[in-house]
């Protein structure tokens, strides 16, 4: 019987490690995915005029240091048990500091992108009027990390290793550290996203019953293709919606882990529940990674537009690798005649000493087309 209880306790206390291998690792490379593909398709010339495509790629940009620092950090230090964070205390500051800024921004700039889309499909012209506004949207990305390193620099100072353990300054800055965190990186998001998500919703179903006729041409441009709202538009308030309701179901029970630590430090615990604990408490924490990994792939799925986009950067790309991957041939021609030559070749009619040529032609004044079956 003891037998029995000490391999399920063996078992128990291995599954947090392979979480943080095998389930971070896939948000590791997903969320990667997702970035770059976000950064791709929002800087092309389709998204790049929008309020809203500023703060996501600007947001994209956050989740992948998010990403590539945070996290990796964390499967190394949880999954393979690789201790950075507890050795080197350059990197004990950064992360720790990291770990919330990096939440915070991402996630603010995600709101003002909402908060964008809320007041494009307001009724009133006086509300539409203040969305779209790009210059706003530029000193919004500046300000917004500059303010949030302010308010969570103290990490830098006041964190230190301790005992071989990267963690806060004992005493009062620890409690305050702790609900810190607790507020403004589980409690307030998903708190802000509920009420946001509330509202784009309310707004939606309002402007899809009653048409928004121009008021002048301010309001034309902002509904140039249709006076209610162009499809462009809703595809894109379905995918920030989506969004929303995924931040809100991995950011509250992030929240709820994170206060019942705080609140449960000084109770007694079995090693048994403990054990228990850390398991619910890794895959939680993994879980609230998926806020910053899903934006690209809910985008594909809810907007025609942005998968469009895909196809026409990926179309591209491959032309242009197909047209440069081709061996290109040199023709020296000699004569003034007008010559067409096949795909693949280069006519040059004035011969550099320092180029290889493939072909002569040389016929009087008349050059003739050579083809090549290797072109």
């Amino acid at each position: 019987m003891n037998t029995s209880s000490d391999d399920i306790s063996n078992i128990l206390l291995v599954v947090p490690y392979q979480l943080n291998i095998w389930f971070g690792s896939f948000l590791w490379i997903t969320g990667n995915i997702g970035c770059i593909g976000n950064m791709i398709v929002l800087r092309s010339e389709k998204f790049r005029k929008q309020a809203y495509s500023i703060y996501l790629f600007s947001s994209a940009i956050s989740d992948f240091h998010y990403f590539n620092f945070v996290l990796l950090t964390r499967i190394l230090q949880k999954g393979f048990q690789i201790s950075l964070i507890n050795h080197y205390i350059i990197i004990c500051k950064l992360r720790q500091f990291s770990t919330l800024w990096g939440n915070v921004v991402s996630f603010s700039l995600f709101s003002f992108a909402i908060i964008d889309r809320f007041l494009s499909t307001h009724r009133s012209y006086t509300y539409r009027q203040w969305s779209n506004r790009i210059y706003i949207a530029y000193k919004m990305v500046i300000i917004i990390p500059l303010f949030w390193f302010l308010l969570i620099g103290h990490r830098i100072i006041f964190y230190s290793i301790q005992n071989g353990i990267c963690g806060p300054l004992e005493g009062f800055y620890e409690y305050y550290d702790n609900y810190f965190q607790v507020i403004f990186s589980s409690i307030c998001p998903a708190l802000i996203m509920s009420i946001l998500a509330y509202f784009l919703i309310k707004n939606v179903h309002t402007i899809t019953r009653r048409k928004t006729l121009p008021i002048n041409n301010i309001s034309s441009c902002i509904n140039r293709n249709n006076p209610i709202i162009n499809q462009i538009d809703k595809q894109l308030t379905i995918m920030l919606i989506s969004e929303s309701l995924i931040t809100i179901l991995t950011y509250i029970p992030y929240a709820i882990e994170l206060t019942y630590l705080n609140i449960s430090q000084t109770w007694y615990k079995t090693p048994l529940q403990l054990a228990w604990e850390k398991i619910f408490a890794e895959l939680i924490d993994l879980i609230s990674y998926i806020f910053f990994a899903t934006s690209f792939y809910v985008s594909i799925i809810s907007n025609n537009g942005f998968r469009r986009t895909i196809k026409e950067i990926l179309l591209m790309n491959f032309l242009y690798f197909l047209i440069h991957s081709m061996k290109k041939k040199i023709v020296y021609i000699y004569g003034d005649m007008e010559t067409i030559m096949p795909l693949g070749f280069e006519v040059m009619k004035y011969k550099n000493k320092n180029e290889q040529v493939d072909y002569i032609v040389h016929v009087g004044d008349i050059a003739y087309s050579i083809n090549d079956s290797n072109c």
